[in-house]
């Protein structure tokens, strides 16, 4: 009987066609190959997104996105005999994703452009290319946990085994329609075992370096990247002023830098070291600085509020926040607003609040929603 059983189950799996996002790292070769295993229909597919460039313009070949690691993922795909697709998103990409970053920065704040691919490419634009491959549903190399809840009928989203690998605060803005055609096998997986296997499936990345840099910048900095992009009359100086007032400086473009920076600013002060950027007057091309103490902030305005689990609108929510990839999660209240927009108020102070940057909503290991920080509410 329970042999049966578990042909029944076999079949059943085997005919579930599912495509795997393949970046050519080991992540996503991991995925392929053990959904593979499990007896999945597994496709794989390789998203051309960007052509990386220096900041001189030159044509990268060695990082993400690079042609380098469309032929990694080819070979893996040949290696565990699953066909292999390239899609050509470079302009959606583009038009979603590079040109957000550039405007987001122009505009005096600090984007997230993994988010912005999460939800805008590889969830949206992923599954329309799943749709056309007749795939059921897709699976990625991505650290974090997805569960059935059958009592309420909803999926859920958790944080990853691995906490240093974790990657559930870039995926808060899955929907249920989302959550429930997504598979993410490795959020059970330490990164070691993942190599491990890695090399015991004889996957060629099984050592490959995990990219660390923004994708589609390559050599150099994004401020370099952003200047190559737009055109000279954005390039534009102007005074740095303290918060109560006094020119200290001049700064190189707002663009330049974000709130929280230290490195690289003029300033004309008995004591420079002191100082942060802690804002912006964008309409009068002023770049704010303050000390350590005025970087900590405990009220904020974000928009764009998505909540995967359901919350009561009426009444405040407690829970806990991240307010950057890297940031410990910190108690706070959060207050609903029309228009998706919400107040959080922590319970301390944290360090440089910055618009721009996305806020994770947290109940322990679970991420309840979250959202992108607009504006920090007036120093008193």
């Amino acid at each position: 009987m329970a042999k049966d059983g578990v042909r029944s189950m076999s079949k059943q799996i085997d005919r579930i066609k599912i495509l795997v996002a393949m970046s050519g790292g080991v992540d996503s070769s991991v995925t392929a190959a053990l959904l593979k295993k499990q007896g999945y229909d597994v496709v794989g597919v390789h998203m051309l997104l960007s052509e990386p460039v220096t900041a001189c313009g030159a044509k990268l070949t060695g990082r993400c996105c690079s042609p380098i690691d469309s032929c990694d993922a080819r070979r893996v795909c040949e290696k565990i005999d699953i066909p292999f697709y390239v899609i050509d998103a470079k302009d959606a990409f583009r038009g979603k994703v590079i040109d957000n970053f550039i405007h987001e920065y122009l505009s005096c704040r600090t984007p997230n452009p993994c988010i912005q691919c999460n939800s805008e490419i590889k969830f949206k634009f992923l599954f329309e290319k799943a749709d056309e491959l007749g795939c059921e549903s897709i699976a990625t190399g991505h650290y974090a946990q997805i569960r059935h809840d059958a009592i309420a009928g909803k999926y859920r989203l958790f944080k990853a085994l691995d906490p240093q690998k974790d990657q559930s605060y870039f995926l808060f803005g899955l929907t249920q329609v989302v959550l429930k055609r997504v598979l993410m096998p490795l959020g059970a997986f330490p990164k070691t075992l993942v190599r491990k296997m890695a090399d015991e499936m004889g996957l060629s990345v099984a050592n490959k370096e995990d990219s660390q840099e923004i994708c589609f910048v390559g050599d150099g900095e994004y401020k370099d990247f952003i200047e190559n992009q737009t055109a000279e009359t954005l390039r534009l100086k102007g005074l740095i002023r303290t918060t109560n007032g006094q020119i200290v400086g001049e700064h190189d473009g707002l663009h330049r830098y974000t709130v929280g920076q230290r490195k690289g600013l003029k300033l004309i002060t008995n004591d420079p070291g002191r100082f942060f950027v802690v804002g912006f007057d964008s309409l009068n091309r002023a770049l704010i600085v303050g000390t350590e103490e005025e970087l900590f902030r405990k009220d904020l305005f974000a928009t764009g509020v998505n909540w995967i689990t359901h919350v009561d609108g009426l009444r405040p929510i407690k829970c806990k926040a991240r307010i950057r990839s890297q940031h410990k999660e910190a108690a706070c209240v959060v207050t609903l607003f029309e228009n998706d927009t919400v107040r959080v108020e922590f319970d301390e102070p944290q360090r440089a609040i910055t618009p721009g940057q996305a806020i994770v909503f947290y109940d322990e290991e679970e991420v309840i929603g979250g959202a992108v920080i607009d504006r920090l509410l007036s120093l008193e």
